[in-house]
């Protein structure tokens, strides 16, 4: 779990976590130093639990702060057999650690696993049942679409494998992930909503969606080009307009907009 200015959300997604049904698990906390109350949360649950390790590090914006999280988990000794991601904001259902480690440990030649997901809103009612893994999986429908979204559960060695995740991003790093893994293992589908994905104002996909769009697309073109397909086929990224109109009460603690 990456962590920056989430005092809001991250004690939700922390009692998701240790709740699980599946318990033998360590959580690796990474904070991208964050300037509210996060770090306070977070150690309070850690001195209750020791499964949660906290590991305070200086600013390197997401992607960075994912890259220095691997790096923290897989220099311990011996390295976990699987790895998982939850973003601070986010919750895990009870059962998602037991039936993905399960579907990998009866699949051993399947690197990752996926599944569906619940969107949810800031206050965690359900808005919509997420649509993105829906779609049949393959290495090439990946990438146009980052079908394996939430959540998901990799063999600790596929990071390498795959050629961890681009330093030179500055967003998207899951979908990048997503399509080196694909290029060096099978994905299996576990079709069951075992994530809760959060939608709010100060999100990522919300506050920074141009950027996301532009790091998507050169992941995109970066996967064209190790597959070696970049001399016939070209990306063509098209943004669509849409137009929402929403209470004034929902918006009245919103981030300025620019």
């Amino acid at each position: 779990m990456t962590l920056f200015n989430r005092e809001r959300f991250v004690e939700a997604a922390l009692r998701s976590l240790l709740t699980q049904s599946f318990g033998d698990f360590e959580v690796f906390v990474v904070d991208d130093a964050s300037t509210d109350g996060s770090v306070s949360v977070v150690e309070r649950i850690a001195a209750a639990d020791q499964r949660v390790r906290l590991f305070k590090e200086p600013k390197r914006g997401v992607v960075g702060t994912l890259r220095r999280a691997h790096e923290i988990v897989l220099r311990e000794s011996p390295p976990p057999r699987f790895i998982g991601w939850l973003d601070s904001d986010d919750l895990l259902v009870q059962t998602a650690l037991e039936e993905t480690r399960a579907a990998l440990l009866a699949n051993p030649a399947t690197g990752l696993v996926y599944t569906d997901h619940i969107v949810m809103n800031e206050k965690s009612q359900t808005i919509a049942m997420g649509e993105a893994s829906k779609r049949p999986f393959s290495p090439d429908a990946l990438l146009t679409s980052l079908i394996s979204f939430q959540f998901r559960l990799f063999r600790s060695e596929i990071y390498d494998l795959g050629g961890g995740i681009n330093p030179d991003l500055t967003a998207s790093p899951d979908y990048d992930f997503c399509l080196r893994a694909s290029e060096v293992t099978p994905f299996l589908y576990l079709p069951k909503p075992l994530y809760c994905y959060r939608v709010h104002d100060h999100s990522i996909s919300t506050s920074r969606r141009l950027e996301q769009i532009e790091n998507s697309a050169r992941a995109v073109r970066d996967s064209l080009h190790r597959r070696g397909l970049d001399q016939n086929y070209r990306l063509k990224v098209t943004l669509l307009s849409r137009f929402e109109i929403r209470p004034a009460s929902d918006l009245s603690d919103a981030a300025p907009r620019t």
